[in-house]
């Protein structure tokens, strides 16, 4: 448990730790021919291109509906939030960034046994408190400024990623279960399951 929660820190270390680096990197990533079509017309064929891979992940583990509905939500989230953000192409690594904070904020939380919509709510709160604290950061690094659109992006890329985590994790690994078979859902479960 205590190594998923260092894992999550070190992530928001490396995230606070480019702050005053992150735009040189970033302007220099675009400058170039795949890095421009990377974070310009590219990212939004490979947000297409991964929910179809998440689509056949789905229908391969006999997902219930809700799935393809939390699923339907973050591409719908996803496709939104990359428009918002098309004029400033460098802006769209938020989502990205943050919904894999909160990937990892929901791992931490589930290793300790609370229930799903918890998890969820609380993986999302964690990402963008993570965002709120990356801006206000920014406030006060050299060259850097503090943006409310940019929490509101970092806030958009944990509910997003909030809603892959609930869109995979209703599906359960293996496809068909016996009726009455239950899926362990947390590492506690599962030891306890003797697997």
């Amino acid at each position: 448990m205590a190594r998923r929660w260092m894992v999550l820190g070190a992530y928001a270390a490396a995230i606070y730790g480019t702050l005053p680096y992150g735009p040189a990197v970033g302007r220099s990533v675009l400058r170039s021919p795949a890095g421009s079509w990377l974070l310009g017309p590219g990212i939004g064929l490979i947000a297409l291109a991964a929910g179809a891979c998440v689509v056949a992940v789905l229908w391969g583990r006999r997902a219930p509906s809700s799935s393809y509905v939390a699923l339907a939500l973050a591409g719908g989230g996803t496709m939104l939030g990359l428009a918002w953000l098309r004029a400033q192409h460098l802006e769209r690594v938020h989502l990205p960034e943050y919904a894999v904070a909160a990937w990892l904020a929901w791992r931490a939380l589930d290793a300790h046994g609370l229930r799903s919509a918890r998890a969820y709510v609380g993986a999302a709160l964690i990402a963008a408190a993570l965002g709120v604290g990356d801006e206000l950061l920014q406030a006060v690094t050299p060259g850097r400024v503090c943006d409310v659109r940019d929490m509101m992006a970092n806030a958009l890329g944990g509910t997003l990623g909030v809603l892959l985590v609930a869109a995979l994790h209703k599906a359960p690994a293996g496809g068909d279960q016996p009726a009455g078979a239950t899926v362990p859902r947390t590492d506690r479960e599962l030891q306890s399951a003797g697997g």
